[in-house]
């Protein structure tokens, strides 16, 4: 059977601190809007394609050469131009959905009100790197910076020493990510919704489901 389609596509992408609750939402989205026999991509930044996945290991794990600020945002770049040619464009061409672990906002986030880069660069570096499509709908599952620490601790709590060099920022850093997102969201009300994600996953999903259904009809 063939599926549902939508007029130009619609790119959905997930922000948030760490282990703000992302990858549970899109999983639940994406089982949601499967049901309802849309043709959905989900995938993540940096990352989403072999050669994304490459540069994902450079930017994420630690090496014995650390990675410059501005080679770190020139990386994010390259993997992103790489994802919007070979993945996203592609399904959104095709009149599917694509749900996206982190895009553009993380690396205002990280690379700009974290790193202090700088903003102009970045956005010519997103005009350039985005091929003209901007995600249709961000959202912000947004929680604090305590709350953060403690679900990546809960998290780790029986496994292995975390090979991540972002993850392991410090307070500060996590704290100039929340409020980058927080800034970016009201900058851009149409397009980025922030959520509560303090609150039951199932009614977070609620949430979701409502924009994205209101997005698509």
């Amino acid at each position: 059977m063939p599926k549902k389609t939508i007029e130009n596509g619609l790119f959905v992408t997930f922000e948030g601190p760490e282990g703000s609750g992302k990858s549970t939402q899109i999983k639940m989205l994406a089982e949601r809007l499967t049901e309802q026999e849309y043709e959905v991509v989900v995938t993540r930044e940096p990352g989403g394609t072999i050669l994304g996945e490459e540069i994902r290991k450079l930017l994420i794990e630690f090496r014995e050469e650390d990675i410059a600020d501005e080679a770190e945002l020139l990386l994010f770049g390259a993997s992103r131009a790489q994802h919007m040619r070979r993945k996203i464009l592609p399904c959104l061409k095709r009149g599917g959905i694509v749900l996206c672990d982190r895009f553009v906002d993380s690396t205002t986030a990280y690379q700009g009100y974290a790193r202090k880069l700088d903003f102009g660069f970045i956005q010519n570096l997103h005009a350039f790197s985005l091929c003209g499509r901007w995600p249709d709908l961000t959202f912000v599952l947004d929680i604090d910076v305590d709350t953060s620490y403690q679900r990546m601790s809960k998290r780790y709590q029986n496994s292995a020493p975390v090979n991540d060099r972002i993850e392991a920022e410090s307070r500060a850093f996590h704290t100039a990510v929340r409020e980058g997102f927080l800034d970016i969201a009201k900058k851009n009300p149409g397009r980025v919704k922030v959520i509560d994600a303090n609150r039951l996953p199932e009614i977070i999903a609620a949430d979701l489901w409502w924009e994205v259904y209101h997005a698509i009809v």
